[in-house]
């Protein structure tokens, strides 16, 4: 088995996550994307707050759990259409409520409102790069021919032509 490490990265210390309750606001950091056991796909959002602490989220992506998606993606003022490239770097202010289980207590999110430091998702297009060319007479050289052969129009076949 060979592995390639090339571009992981490695946390050098011991990550903190938040063990408080309340209206905690929370910067997104980083984006997983995955697979249930059940084969359905899934998106692990980490989250970071002002003292550097940690919390994630996990959302399912099925027909109905899309409600769970709705109420996060409205919470970071984002579109109805989106890439889960767009939650970085954004804010929400979640609810924080301590939850029991069999292994001790975690702290978990319940609910997201819209956090004043996250503005209204605006798309912007690329901007255009252009780069100055000079022509041949310019540049004082003359472009060189070559005799390259071309194949006539009969012998393309259509279906190796790439799109």
């Amino acid at each position: 088995m060979r592995i390639d490490l090339t571009d992981t990265e490695v946390e050098d210390g011991k990550r903190i996550y938040i063990q408080r309750e309340g209206k905690i606001t929370l910067k997104v950091v980083k984006v997983t994307e995955g697979f249930t056991t059940n084969k359905n796909p899934f998106v692990k959002v980490h989250f970071q707050d002002n003292t550097g602490a940690y919390t994630t989220d996990e959302f399912v992506v099925t027909e109905n759990a899309l409600w769970k998606i709705k109420l996060f993606t409205k919470a970071l003022k984002l579109p109805n259409v989106i890439d889960t490239n767009m939650f970085y770097d954004r804010y929400v202010i979640a609810e924080m409520k301590k939850k029991q289980t069999t292994n001790g207590h975690i702290y978990e999110i319940k609910s997201y409102e819209p956090s004043k430091l996250t503005n209204t998702y605006e798309y912007t297009a690329p901007t255009p790069q252009h780069q100055q060319y000079k022509t041949h007479e310019q540049q004082g050289e003359y472009p060189q021919h070559t005799n390259q052969q071309h194949l006539p129009i009969d012998d393309i076949n259509e279906d190796e032509i790439p799109f």
